[in-house]
This record gives C-alpha cells, sequence and structure tokens, in this order.
C-alpha cells in the first residue's frame, strides 16, 4: 500500500523528489514540425499569438536541447520572441536520493521555430539552481536574485547576489548593491515593479528548508536594498508561486518547511502603492489541494489567476492539473483535471506502470514541479522541472483563453513511459 500522504510528502521534502531514474521521450534533437508561435504587446509582457504557418525558415536552426532539468527559472522576452532560462539542477535521484549538480547555462528558446538555442554565459553568475527572476521592463534585462550551489544536507552555498542580463545583448553584468540586503537564499520569488522601478524579493530558504516572510525592494536607480516589513503578512514560505497583477505582487501557495502540514493554498498581495499586504484568500479545502511549486499566472483579459501543477500532499503527490482564481468571485474554478490517481505505489519512488491516468481529451503536460513557469499576455509557458520520473526538459504553452495546451518542445527525459504511447512499460517510468 502507498505510504500516507503525510509520510510521503516527509519523505518527498527530504530527498527533494520522489520519482524513478529515467524517463520515456524522444531524442529532442528536431523541433517540432509545427513551429511558429509569435507573441506580440501587450502591457502583461505579450500579446496576441498568431499562428504562422510556415512564413519562417527553421531549418538552419540549432537541434540540440539543453539537459533535463529542476529547480529552474526564466523569463519570456518578449521583444525577442524567446523564453530565456538560466542554471538548475541536472542530476536526477539515485536510489530515491536527491543528487546536485547545478548549472550556470543560459539557453534560449526561440519560440517562432521552437528551437533551443544556447547563449554564451561567460561573465554571469556561477552555478546555482533555486534562484528568483524577474524582468526590467524598463532596461530590457532579466534580473536574476539568489540561489544555491552544492548540497544542502552537506553544505551548500547560497546567494544574496543580483545579476542583470542584457535581453539585447545577451550579456552579463552584477548589480553591486547597498543598504539592508535580503538573507543569501534560495526559492525566494521576485517581481519587477515598474511604477517605481524596483525589484521586489520575497520569501525563500536560508537554511535548514525553512520558510522566512522576510520582504524587500532593490531601487534600480540607486541599487539600493530596503527592507519593508509591518502591518499584517503572510507566513513564512518558500517555493511559492508569483506573479503580478495591477499594481499588486500576488503569492500562492508554498511551503513552510518540511512535511506536508507546512503546505499553503493561500493567496496574498502585497500593494506596491502602499507597500502592504492583505489576504485575498485564505486557503483551506482542497479546491485547489495546499501545495509548493506551482506556476502561476495572470490572465489580464478575465481578471483571473491561473495555477498549475506543484506537488500537493495527496498520494497523487506531483500535479499537472489547472486552476482559475476569480479575484471578484473569490472562488477557485477547475480548468485542466490533470491526470488521476489509478494505483498504489510499491514502496518510495516505485511506482507501477498504472499509478496515474493521463487526462483524456488533449495533450496535457507530464505531472511537476520546480520547473520554468513564464507568460505572455495570452499564455503561459512552462518548460523542465521534476517529475515522478527524474527531470525534463519539455516546452509547454498554455493558452489562457481556451484553457489548452500546446506541445512546443518534446521531452528527451522524465517523462511517465504511459505518455510515450509505448505498450510495454513495466513501471511507471519505463
Amino acid at each position: 500500500m502507498r505510504h500516507s500522504s503525510t509520510l510521503l510528502s516527509s519523505i518527498f521534502l527530504t530527498s527533494s523528489l520522489l520519482l524513478a531514474l529515467t524517463g520515456c521521450g524522444d531524442d529532442g534533437t528536431d523541433p517540432p514540425a509545427d513551429s511558429g508561435i509569435t507573441f506580440d504587446g501587450g502591457d502583461g509582457g505579450g500579446g496576441d499569438a498568431d499562428v504562422d504557418g510556415g512564413a519562417v525558415d527553421c531549418t538552419d536552426r540549432p537541434t540540440e536541447s539543453p539537459e533535463p532539468r529542476g529547480e529552474v527559472e526564466g523569463i519570456f522576452d518578449e521583444g525577442n520572441n524567446r523564453l530565456v532560462v538560466f542554471g538548475g539542477n541536472t542530476s536526477s535521484p539515485v536510489a530515491c536520493m536527491p543528487v546536485y549538480t547545478q548549472t550556470n547555462e543560459l539557453w534560449a528558446f526561440e519560440l517562432d521555430c521552437n528551437n533551443w538555442r544556447r547563449l554564451d554565459s561567460a561573465g554571469g553568475p556561477g552555478s546555482r539552481s533555486r534562484t528568483a527572476i524577474a524582468v526590467d521592463s524598463m532596461r530590457n534585462r532579466m534580473i536574476v536574485f539568489g540561489g544555491m550551489d552544492g548540497d544542502p544536507f552537506t553544505g551548500a552555498t547560497r546567494f544574496n547576489e543580483v545579476w542583470a542580463l542584457d535581453l539585447s545583448a545577451d550579456t552579463w553584468s552584477e548589480i553591486t548593491t547597498s543598504g539592508a540586503a535580503p538573507s543569501a537564499k534560495g526559492y525566494a520569488v521576485a517581481a519587477y515593479d515598474a511604477a517605481k522601478d524596483r525589484l521586489l524579493v520575497h520569501g525563500g530558504d536560508p537554511g535548514g528548508f525553512n520558510g522566512i516572510d522576510e520582504m524587500h525592494a532593490l531601487d534600480l536607480s540607486t541599487n539600493t536594498w530596503t527592507e519593508i516589513s509591518g502591518g499584517t503578512t503572510p507566513s513564512a514560505r518558500l517555493y511559492h508561486g508569483v506573479t503580478w497583477r495591477g499594481n499588486e505582487m500576488v503569492i500562492y501557495g508554498g511551503a513552510g518547511g518540511y512535511g506536508a502540514d507546512t503546505y499553503t493554498n493561500d493567496i496574498w498581495a502585497f500593494d506596491a502603492t502602499t507597500d502592504t499586504w492583505r489576504e485575498v484568500n485564505g486557503g483551506g479545502g482542497g479546491d485547489p489541494f495546499a501545495r509548493f511549486g506551482s506556476d502561476v499566472f495572470n490572465d489580464e483579459a478575465t481578471g483571473r489567476m491561473l495555477a498549475f501543477g506543484g506537488h500537493d500532499p495527496t498520494d497523487l503527490g506531483n500535479s499537472n492539473d489547472v486552476w482559475a482564481y476569480d479575484f471578484d468571485g473569490d472562488a477557485w474554478s477547475s480548468v485542466r483535471p490533470g491526470d488521476t490517481l489509478n494505483g498504489v505505489a510499491d514502496g518510495p519512488c516505485m511506482f507501477p506502470n498504472d499509478f496515474t491516468l493521463p487526462e483524456e481529451g488533449m495533450p496535457t503536460p507530464e505531472r511537476r514541479h520546480s520547473g520554468v513557469g513564464t507568460q505572455s499576455a495570452t499564455h503561459g509557458f512552462i518548460a523542465m522541472g521534476k517529475t515522478d520520473c527524474g527531470i525534463i526538459n519539455d516546452v509547454w504553452a498554455l493558452d489562457f483563453a481556451t484553457g489548452t495546451w500546446e506541445l512546443l518542445r518534446t521531452p528527451t527525459g522524465g517523462e511517465a513511459c504511459n505518455r510515450s504511447g509505448s505498450t510495454t512499460c513495466s513501471t511507471l517510468c519505463n
């Protein structure tokens, strides 16, 4: 019988993920045949999506893919119609225990041809995972804060450095800061406040997998940190989701530390005009379940927040459902149900081939957490992350208007065998 949800979640957090070592997928050397989505304009960082049925010649684009990885972050670069992805952990667990091999690789996923392109990482941050990333739209650059290098169980280095990637030249520079800086930490979240030209950083793990509730602002005109405190604030947390809505930084879910009893599904909003927090929704219940490692998106056209995936305390664990939160009605609704639990595990990281049933009716991403989640005004993008079968390197787009997924790049590993079309799967993963 499968372990109880509390015990399973505790094991999961201790080892960073419960999964097997191999997954199914193709070799990932060729971009998909149906390439050519262009995202233009929009105050939210993107705009209308025009499917360009072959006007772009993709024959000379690179064919390589980055290794699968988790604990990775990235952004949507509107001006170049691409995703930009930095760092991450490229090692899969061994015997259900985590292995840490951080990287400083820098990759771009070009949305007109759905190809990856490796960028020069020289002069940039060292290898790290668990960073917080945002787009400085005023200066057209990607801002990277914090992160971790090494094994947190034997001694990891955590950072509170700030780096900037010029999205026009693809060159790095370190931002030298002053003032009351945040703790060196991983699993924080960040957002860019354009009205005040500052980077906001919340929460994270300064060590011991314990969340904190600190909030800081970096004035990007002076590169000076200020701590923001006082008033009613969210509980200490790490591994939470973040998006920007109007003049507010909105956070969702996360974990306070080890154990399923620390997971949350509440929603908080930081008003960037008054520098005060308000609780939007107190969470509780199972619609959706409390979870960490989700990706959240602001659907400006409907005023909703969409949440994808993450790891919850149920026997399913990793999820791939999609939920919508209506701010006006203070209510969640299901957009995509995701995969369903069908079997029981034979033990930690021992999943039978019928453990889950993939969602029927249309393609959906593998269940996951701790991957890239970013957006244009009309689409959410996910890439990479941690799965039951290791780590993955696919790319998907979620259409906010229709709630449908489109596979942009096939994974080379980390996918459940029953998603590959194989009829000879002996376990969930091979």
